[in-house]
């Protein structure tokens, strides 16, 4: 493959987005890297190689963007999440102002991974209640019950035995 093969790939890969300047800040980081490693001597296929797939990575960039409603396949056939799609393809408005200081945490399909841990969390909080519940039912019988057990069993032990040894 080409740089120009690459960064056009790159480029109809990161086109679903609509931000132009996402576009051209990621053709222009690509594109002078390969200069530069080509300028240490590299060869166009071993910096290629390294690279990898330009689909892949323009995944990676739109899922760090905060874009996951389009995913390009294999021979840039698009998958879009109808949940999200809006249907135009405009530049997205604020892109390189928006600053999203939201905590998030994602698993390796980039959903967030919020929502599971919040019910986790109720579930665990639910188990919790009921143990305590059914504790604080039974403790008074069982706490006497006990009680008597240790006692019965210390003073089986205290006199129980014949030979006392100090």
């Amino acid at each position: 493959m080409t740089k120009e093969e690459f960064l056009d790939g790159l480029m109809k890969a990161l086109a679903s987005t609509g931000s132009q300047s996402l576009i051209a800040e990621n053709i222009r980081f690509y594109s002078s890297y390969i200069d530069d490693e080509l300028s240490k001597g590299r060869s166009i296929d071993e910096i290629m190689e390294e690279l990898g797939e330009p689909r892949l990575i323009a995944n990676s960039i739109k899922v760090a963007a905060g874009y996951d409603d389009v995913f390009v396949g294999i021979d840039n056939e698009t998958y879009e999440n109808t949940a999200s799609k809006t249907g135009n393809y405009e530049e997205n408005e604020n892109y390189s102002d928006r600053k999203d200081n939201s905590f998030k945490m994602y698993n390796f399909s980039g959903n967030s991974l919020i929502i599971p841990i919040i019910i986790a969390i109720a579930v665990l909080v639910v188990i919790v209640a009921v143990v305590a519940a059914v504790f604080s039912f039974l403790a008074p019988v069982l706490l006497p019950v006990i009680g008597v057990l240790l006692l019965v069993a210390l003073i089986k032990g205290v006199f129980g035995k014949g030979n006392y040894k100090f």
